[in-house]
């Protein structure tokens, strides 16, 4: 039995939402809206993303589609997959053995990868020791890739700048969660990849795959049972 997915469907989606993130962390947008709330006049100042690097975990759908968008904007990319190749819009491709040499260079990291036995728990208490205080975390992947005690730890020690987190290990996130009182954490609830045509956009490519199926052609989106995507 051969099992396809939609991987890709909310790609660029989800790309810009790590985009919108890196951005609102470094204009400060959350503490100019905290003053407007106030209605105090400040002497604000804005920070370029321009010349940082942004590492990537996961080299999939999202990962290149976050990778484009970070080269015009003029980041470094430096990436991290199961299998490194070459990969257009990353300038250095690792694998998932050298992390523990990348933490530390990045000044955003977005976790795009799928959540298995080797990537639970992946960003922990070492990756946040690792990192630096200015690092912003984006995590866009599925609950129990960070470790959500470590972050708080992190939080709480200034070892990293903030975060945005769409995903937890627990779903929807309590209210009793502590992770919501966090003013340098942004908080939204699983919808990086929720916008208007996506159950089009998804069912244009079962469609395309059935299509396929039907004329004895190679399929798109397989899932390797053996990986786990």
């Amino acid at each position: 039995m051969t099992v396809t997915n939609a991987a890709g469907v909310a790609a660029d989606m989800m790309a810009e939402y790590a985009l919108g993130a890196m951005l609102s962390f470094s204009l400060g947008l959350r503490n100019f809206a905290r003053h407007q709330h106030a209605r105090t006049w400040i002497a604000g100042t804005v920070e370029p993303i321009h010349g940082k690097t942004l590492l990537l975990l996961g080299l999939g759908r999202t990962g290149q589609a976050l990778a484009r968008r970070a080269k015009a904007l003029g980041l470094t990319t430096l990436g991290v997959r199961a299998r490194p190749r070459p990969t257009a819009d990353v300038d250095e491709v690792h694998g998932i053995e050298e992390l523990p040499a990348l933490w530390g260079r990045a000044d955003f990291i977005a976790c795009c990868v799928p959540l298995l036995e080797a990537t639970r728990g992946l960003i922990g208490p070492a990756a946040f020791a690792a990192m630096k205080p200015s690092a912003v975390l984006i995590d866009v992947s599925r609950g129990g890739v960070v470790d959500e005690a470590a972050l708080l730890s992190a939080l709480d020690g200034g070892r990293i700048k903030g975060a945005a987190l769409d995903v937890f290990s627990t779903e929807p996130l309590p209210k009793d969660h502590p992770i919501w009182s966090y003013e340098n954490v942004i908080v939204t609830p699983h919808c990086s990849s929720v916008y208007d045509g996506w159950e089009k956009e998804a069912l244009r490519m079962f469609a395309d795959n059935l299509s396929r199926f039907l004329r004895g052609e190679p399929l798109e989106n397989v899932v390797d049972p053996v990986r786990g995507y």
